[in-house]
């Protein structure tokens, strides 16, 4: 019988034990909750190490790109900006035709003019194809006229979407149109200047490329800095 009570007294004392050392649901899932902190960390930190070799990629495509333009400061316009090498001799344009250049804010403008008739937007394409710019208002600033030609400087998305196009089909024999209203003129862009806007695309485009990657990594240093906040605060209330 003393036995028994001692085999019944040793059982439930290691029951209680047992009792004591097992967690509950919660503290389970609130361990799971502090570890995914750690996870998250790992994750962001690999990223940001990804996006960091990205940029250092561009950044040298984009430095090497640079030796084929000249930044041109003119007194006449408010910002310099980046031309390819050998067309600033060729600048102003006196007759109808289209360039491009990269501003000092890394923004792509179109300047194009014509000849002999005004214009206030352009457009590219054919079809759903067809791609048209803002309309830019005659102002003797963006859309102006000099004796027998009227030029416009075009930015912005729409701009963007043009020279996007003209560099897709920088080999083909493409139109641009000039629209005023209900008038509209067709005109073949020349070869040098399809090869001049799609050398000036590509350094535009891995600019924003750049941009975008800057942002990722800025974001990913952030939720880093978060999450290592946040797992440091869990540890010090563990601690206490």
């Amino acid at each position: 019988m003393k036995n028994f009570l001692l085999l019944l007294t040793l059982s439930s004392l290691l029951l209680a034990s047992c009792v004591k050392i097992k967690k509950s649901d919660a503290e389970y899932e609130r361990e799971q909750w502090i570890e995914s902190f750690a996870d998250s960390i790992a994750f962001f930190k690999e990223k940001a190490q990804h996006l960091e070799e990205e940029l250092d990629k561009i950044n040298g495509k984009i430095s090497s790109q640079l030796d084929n333009y000249e930044k041109v400061n003119n007194p006449r316009e408010v910002t310099g900006y980046y031309l390819l090498k050998g067309w600033q001799s060729k600048l102003p344009l006196t007759s109808t035709g289209i360039y491009a250049r990269i501003n000092e804010n890394e923004k792509l403008e179109l300047l194009a003019t014509l000849s002999g008739a005004v214009f206030n937007q352009i457009a590219v394409g054919h079809g759903v194809e067809r791609i048209e710019s803002d309309v830019v208002p005659h102002d003797q600033a963006f859309n102006y006229r000099h004796e027998t030609y009227n030029t416009v400087y075009f930015s912005g998305p729409k701009a963007d979407s043009i020279a996007e196009y003209i560099s897709n089909h920088h080999d083909d024999k493409i139109q641009l149109q000039y629209v005023n209203g209900s008038s509209r003129k067709d005109v073949p862009i020349p070869e040098n200047q399809r090869q001049m806007i799609h050398a000036t695309w590509e350094l535009y485009s891995l600019q924003l490329k750049s941009h975008e990657l800057q942002k990722e990594y800025w974001l990913c240093n952030k939720k880093i800095e978060a999450f290592r906040r946040i797992l440091e605060s869990q540890q010090n209330i563990e601690k206490n």
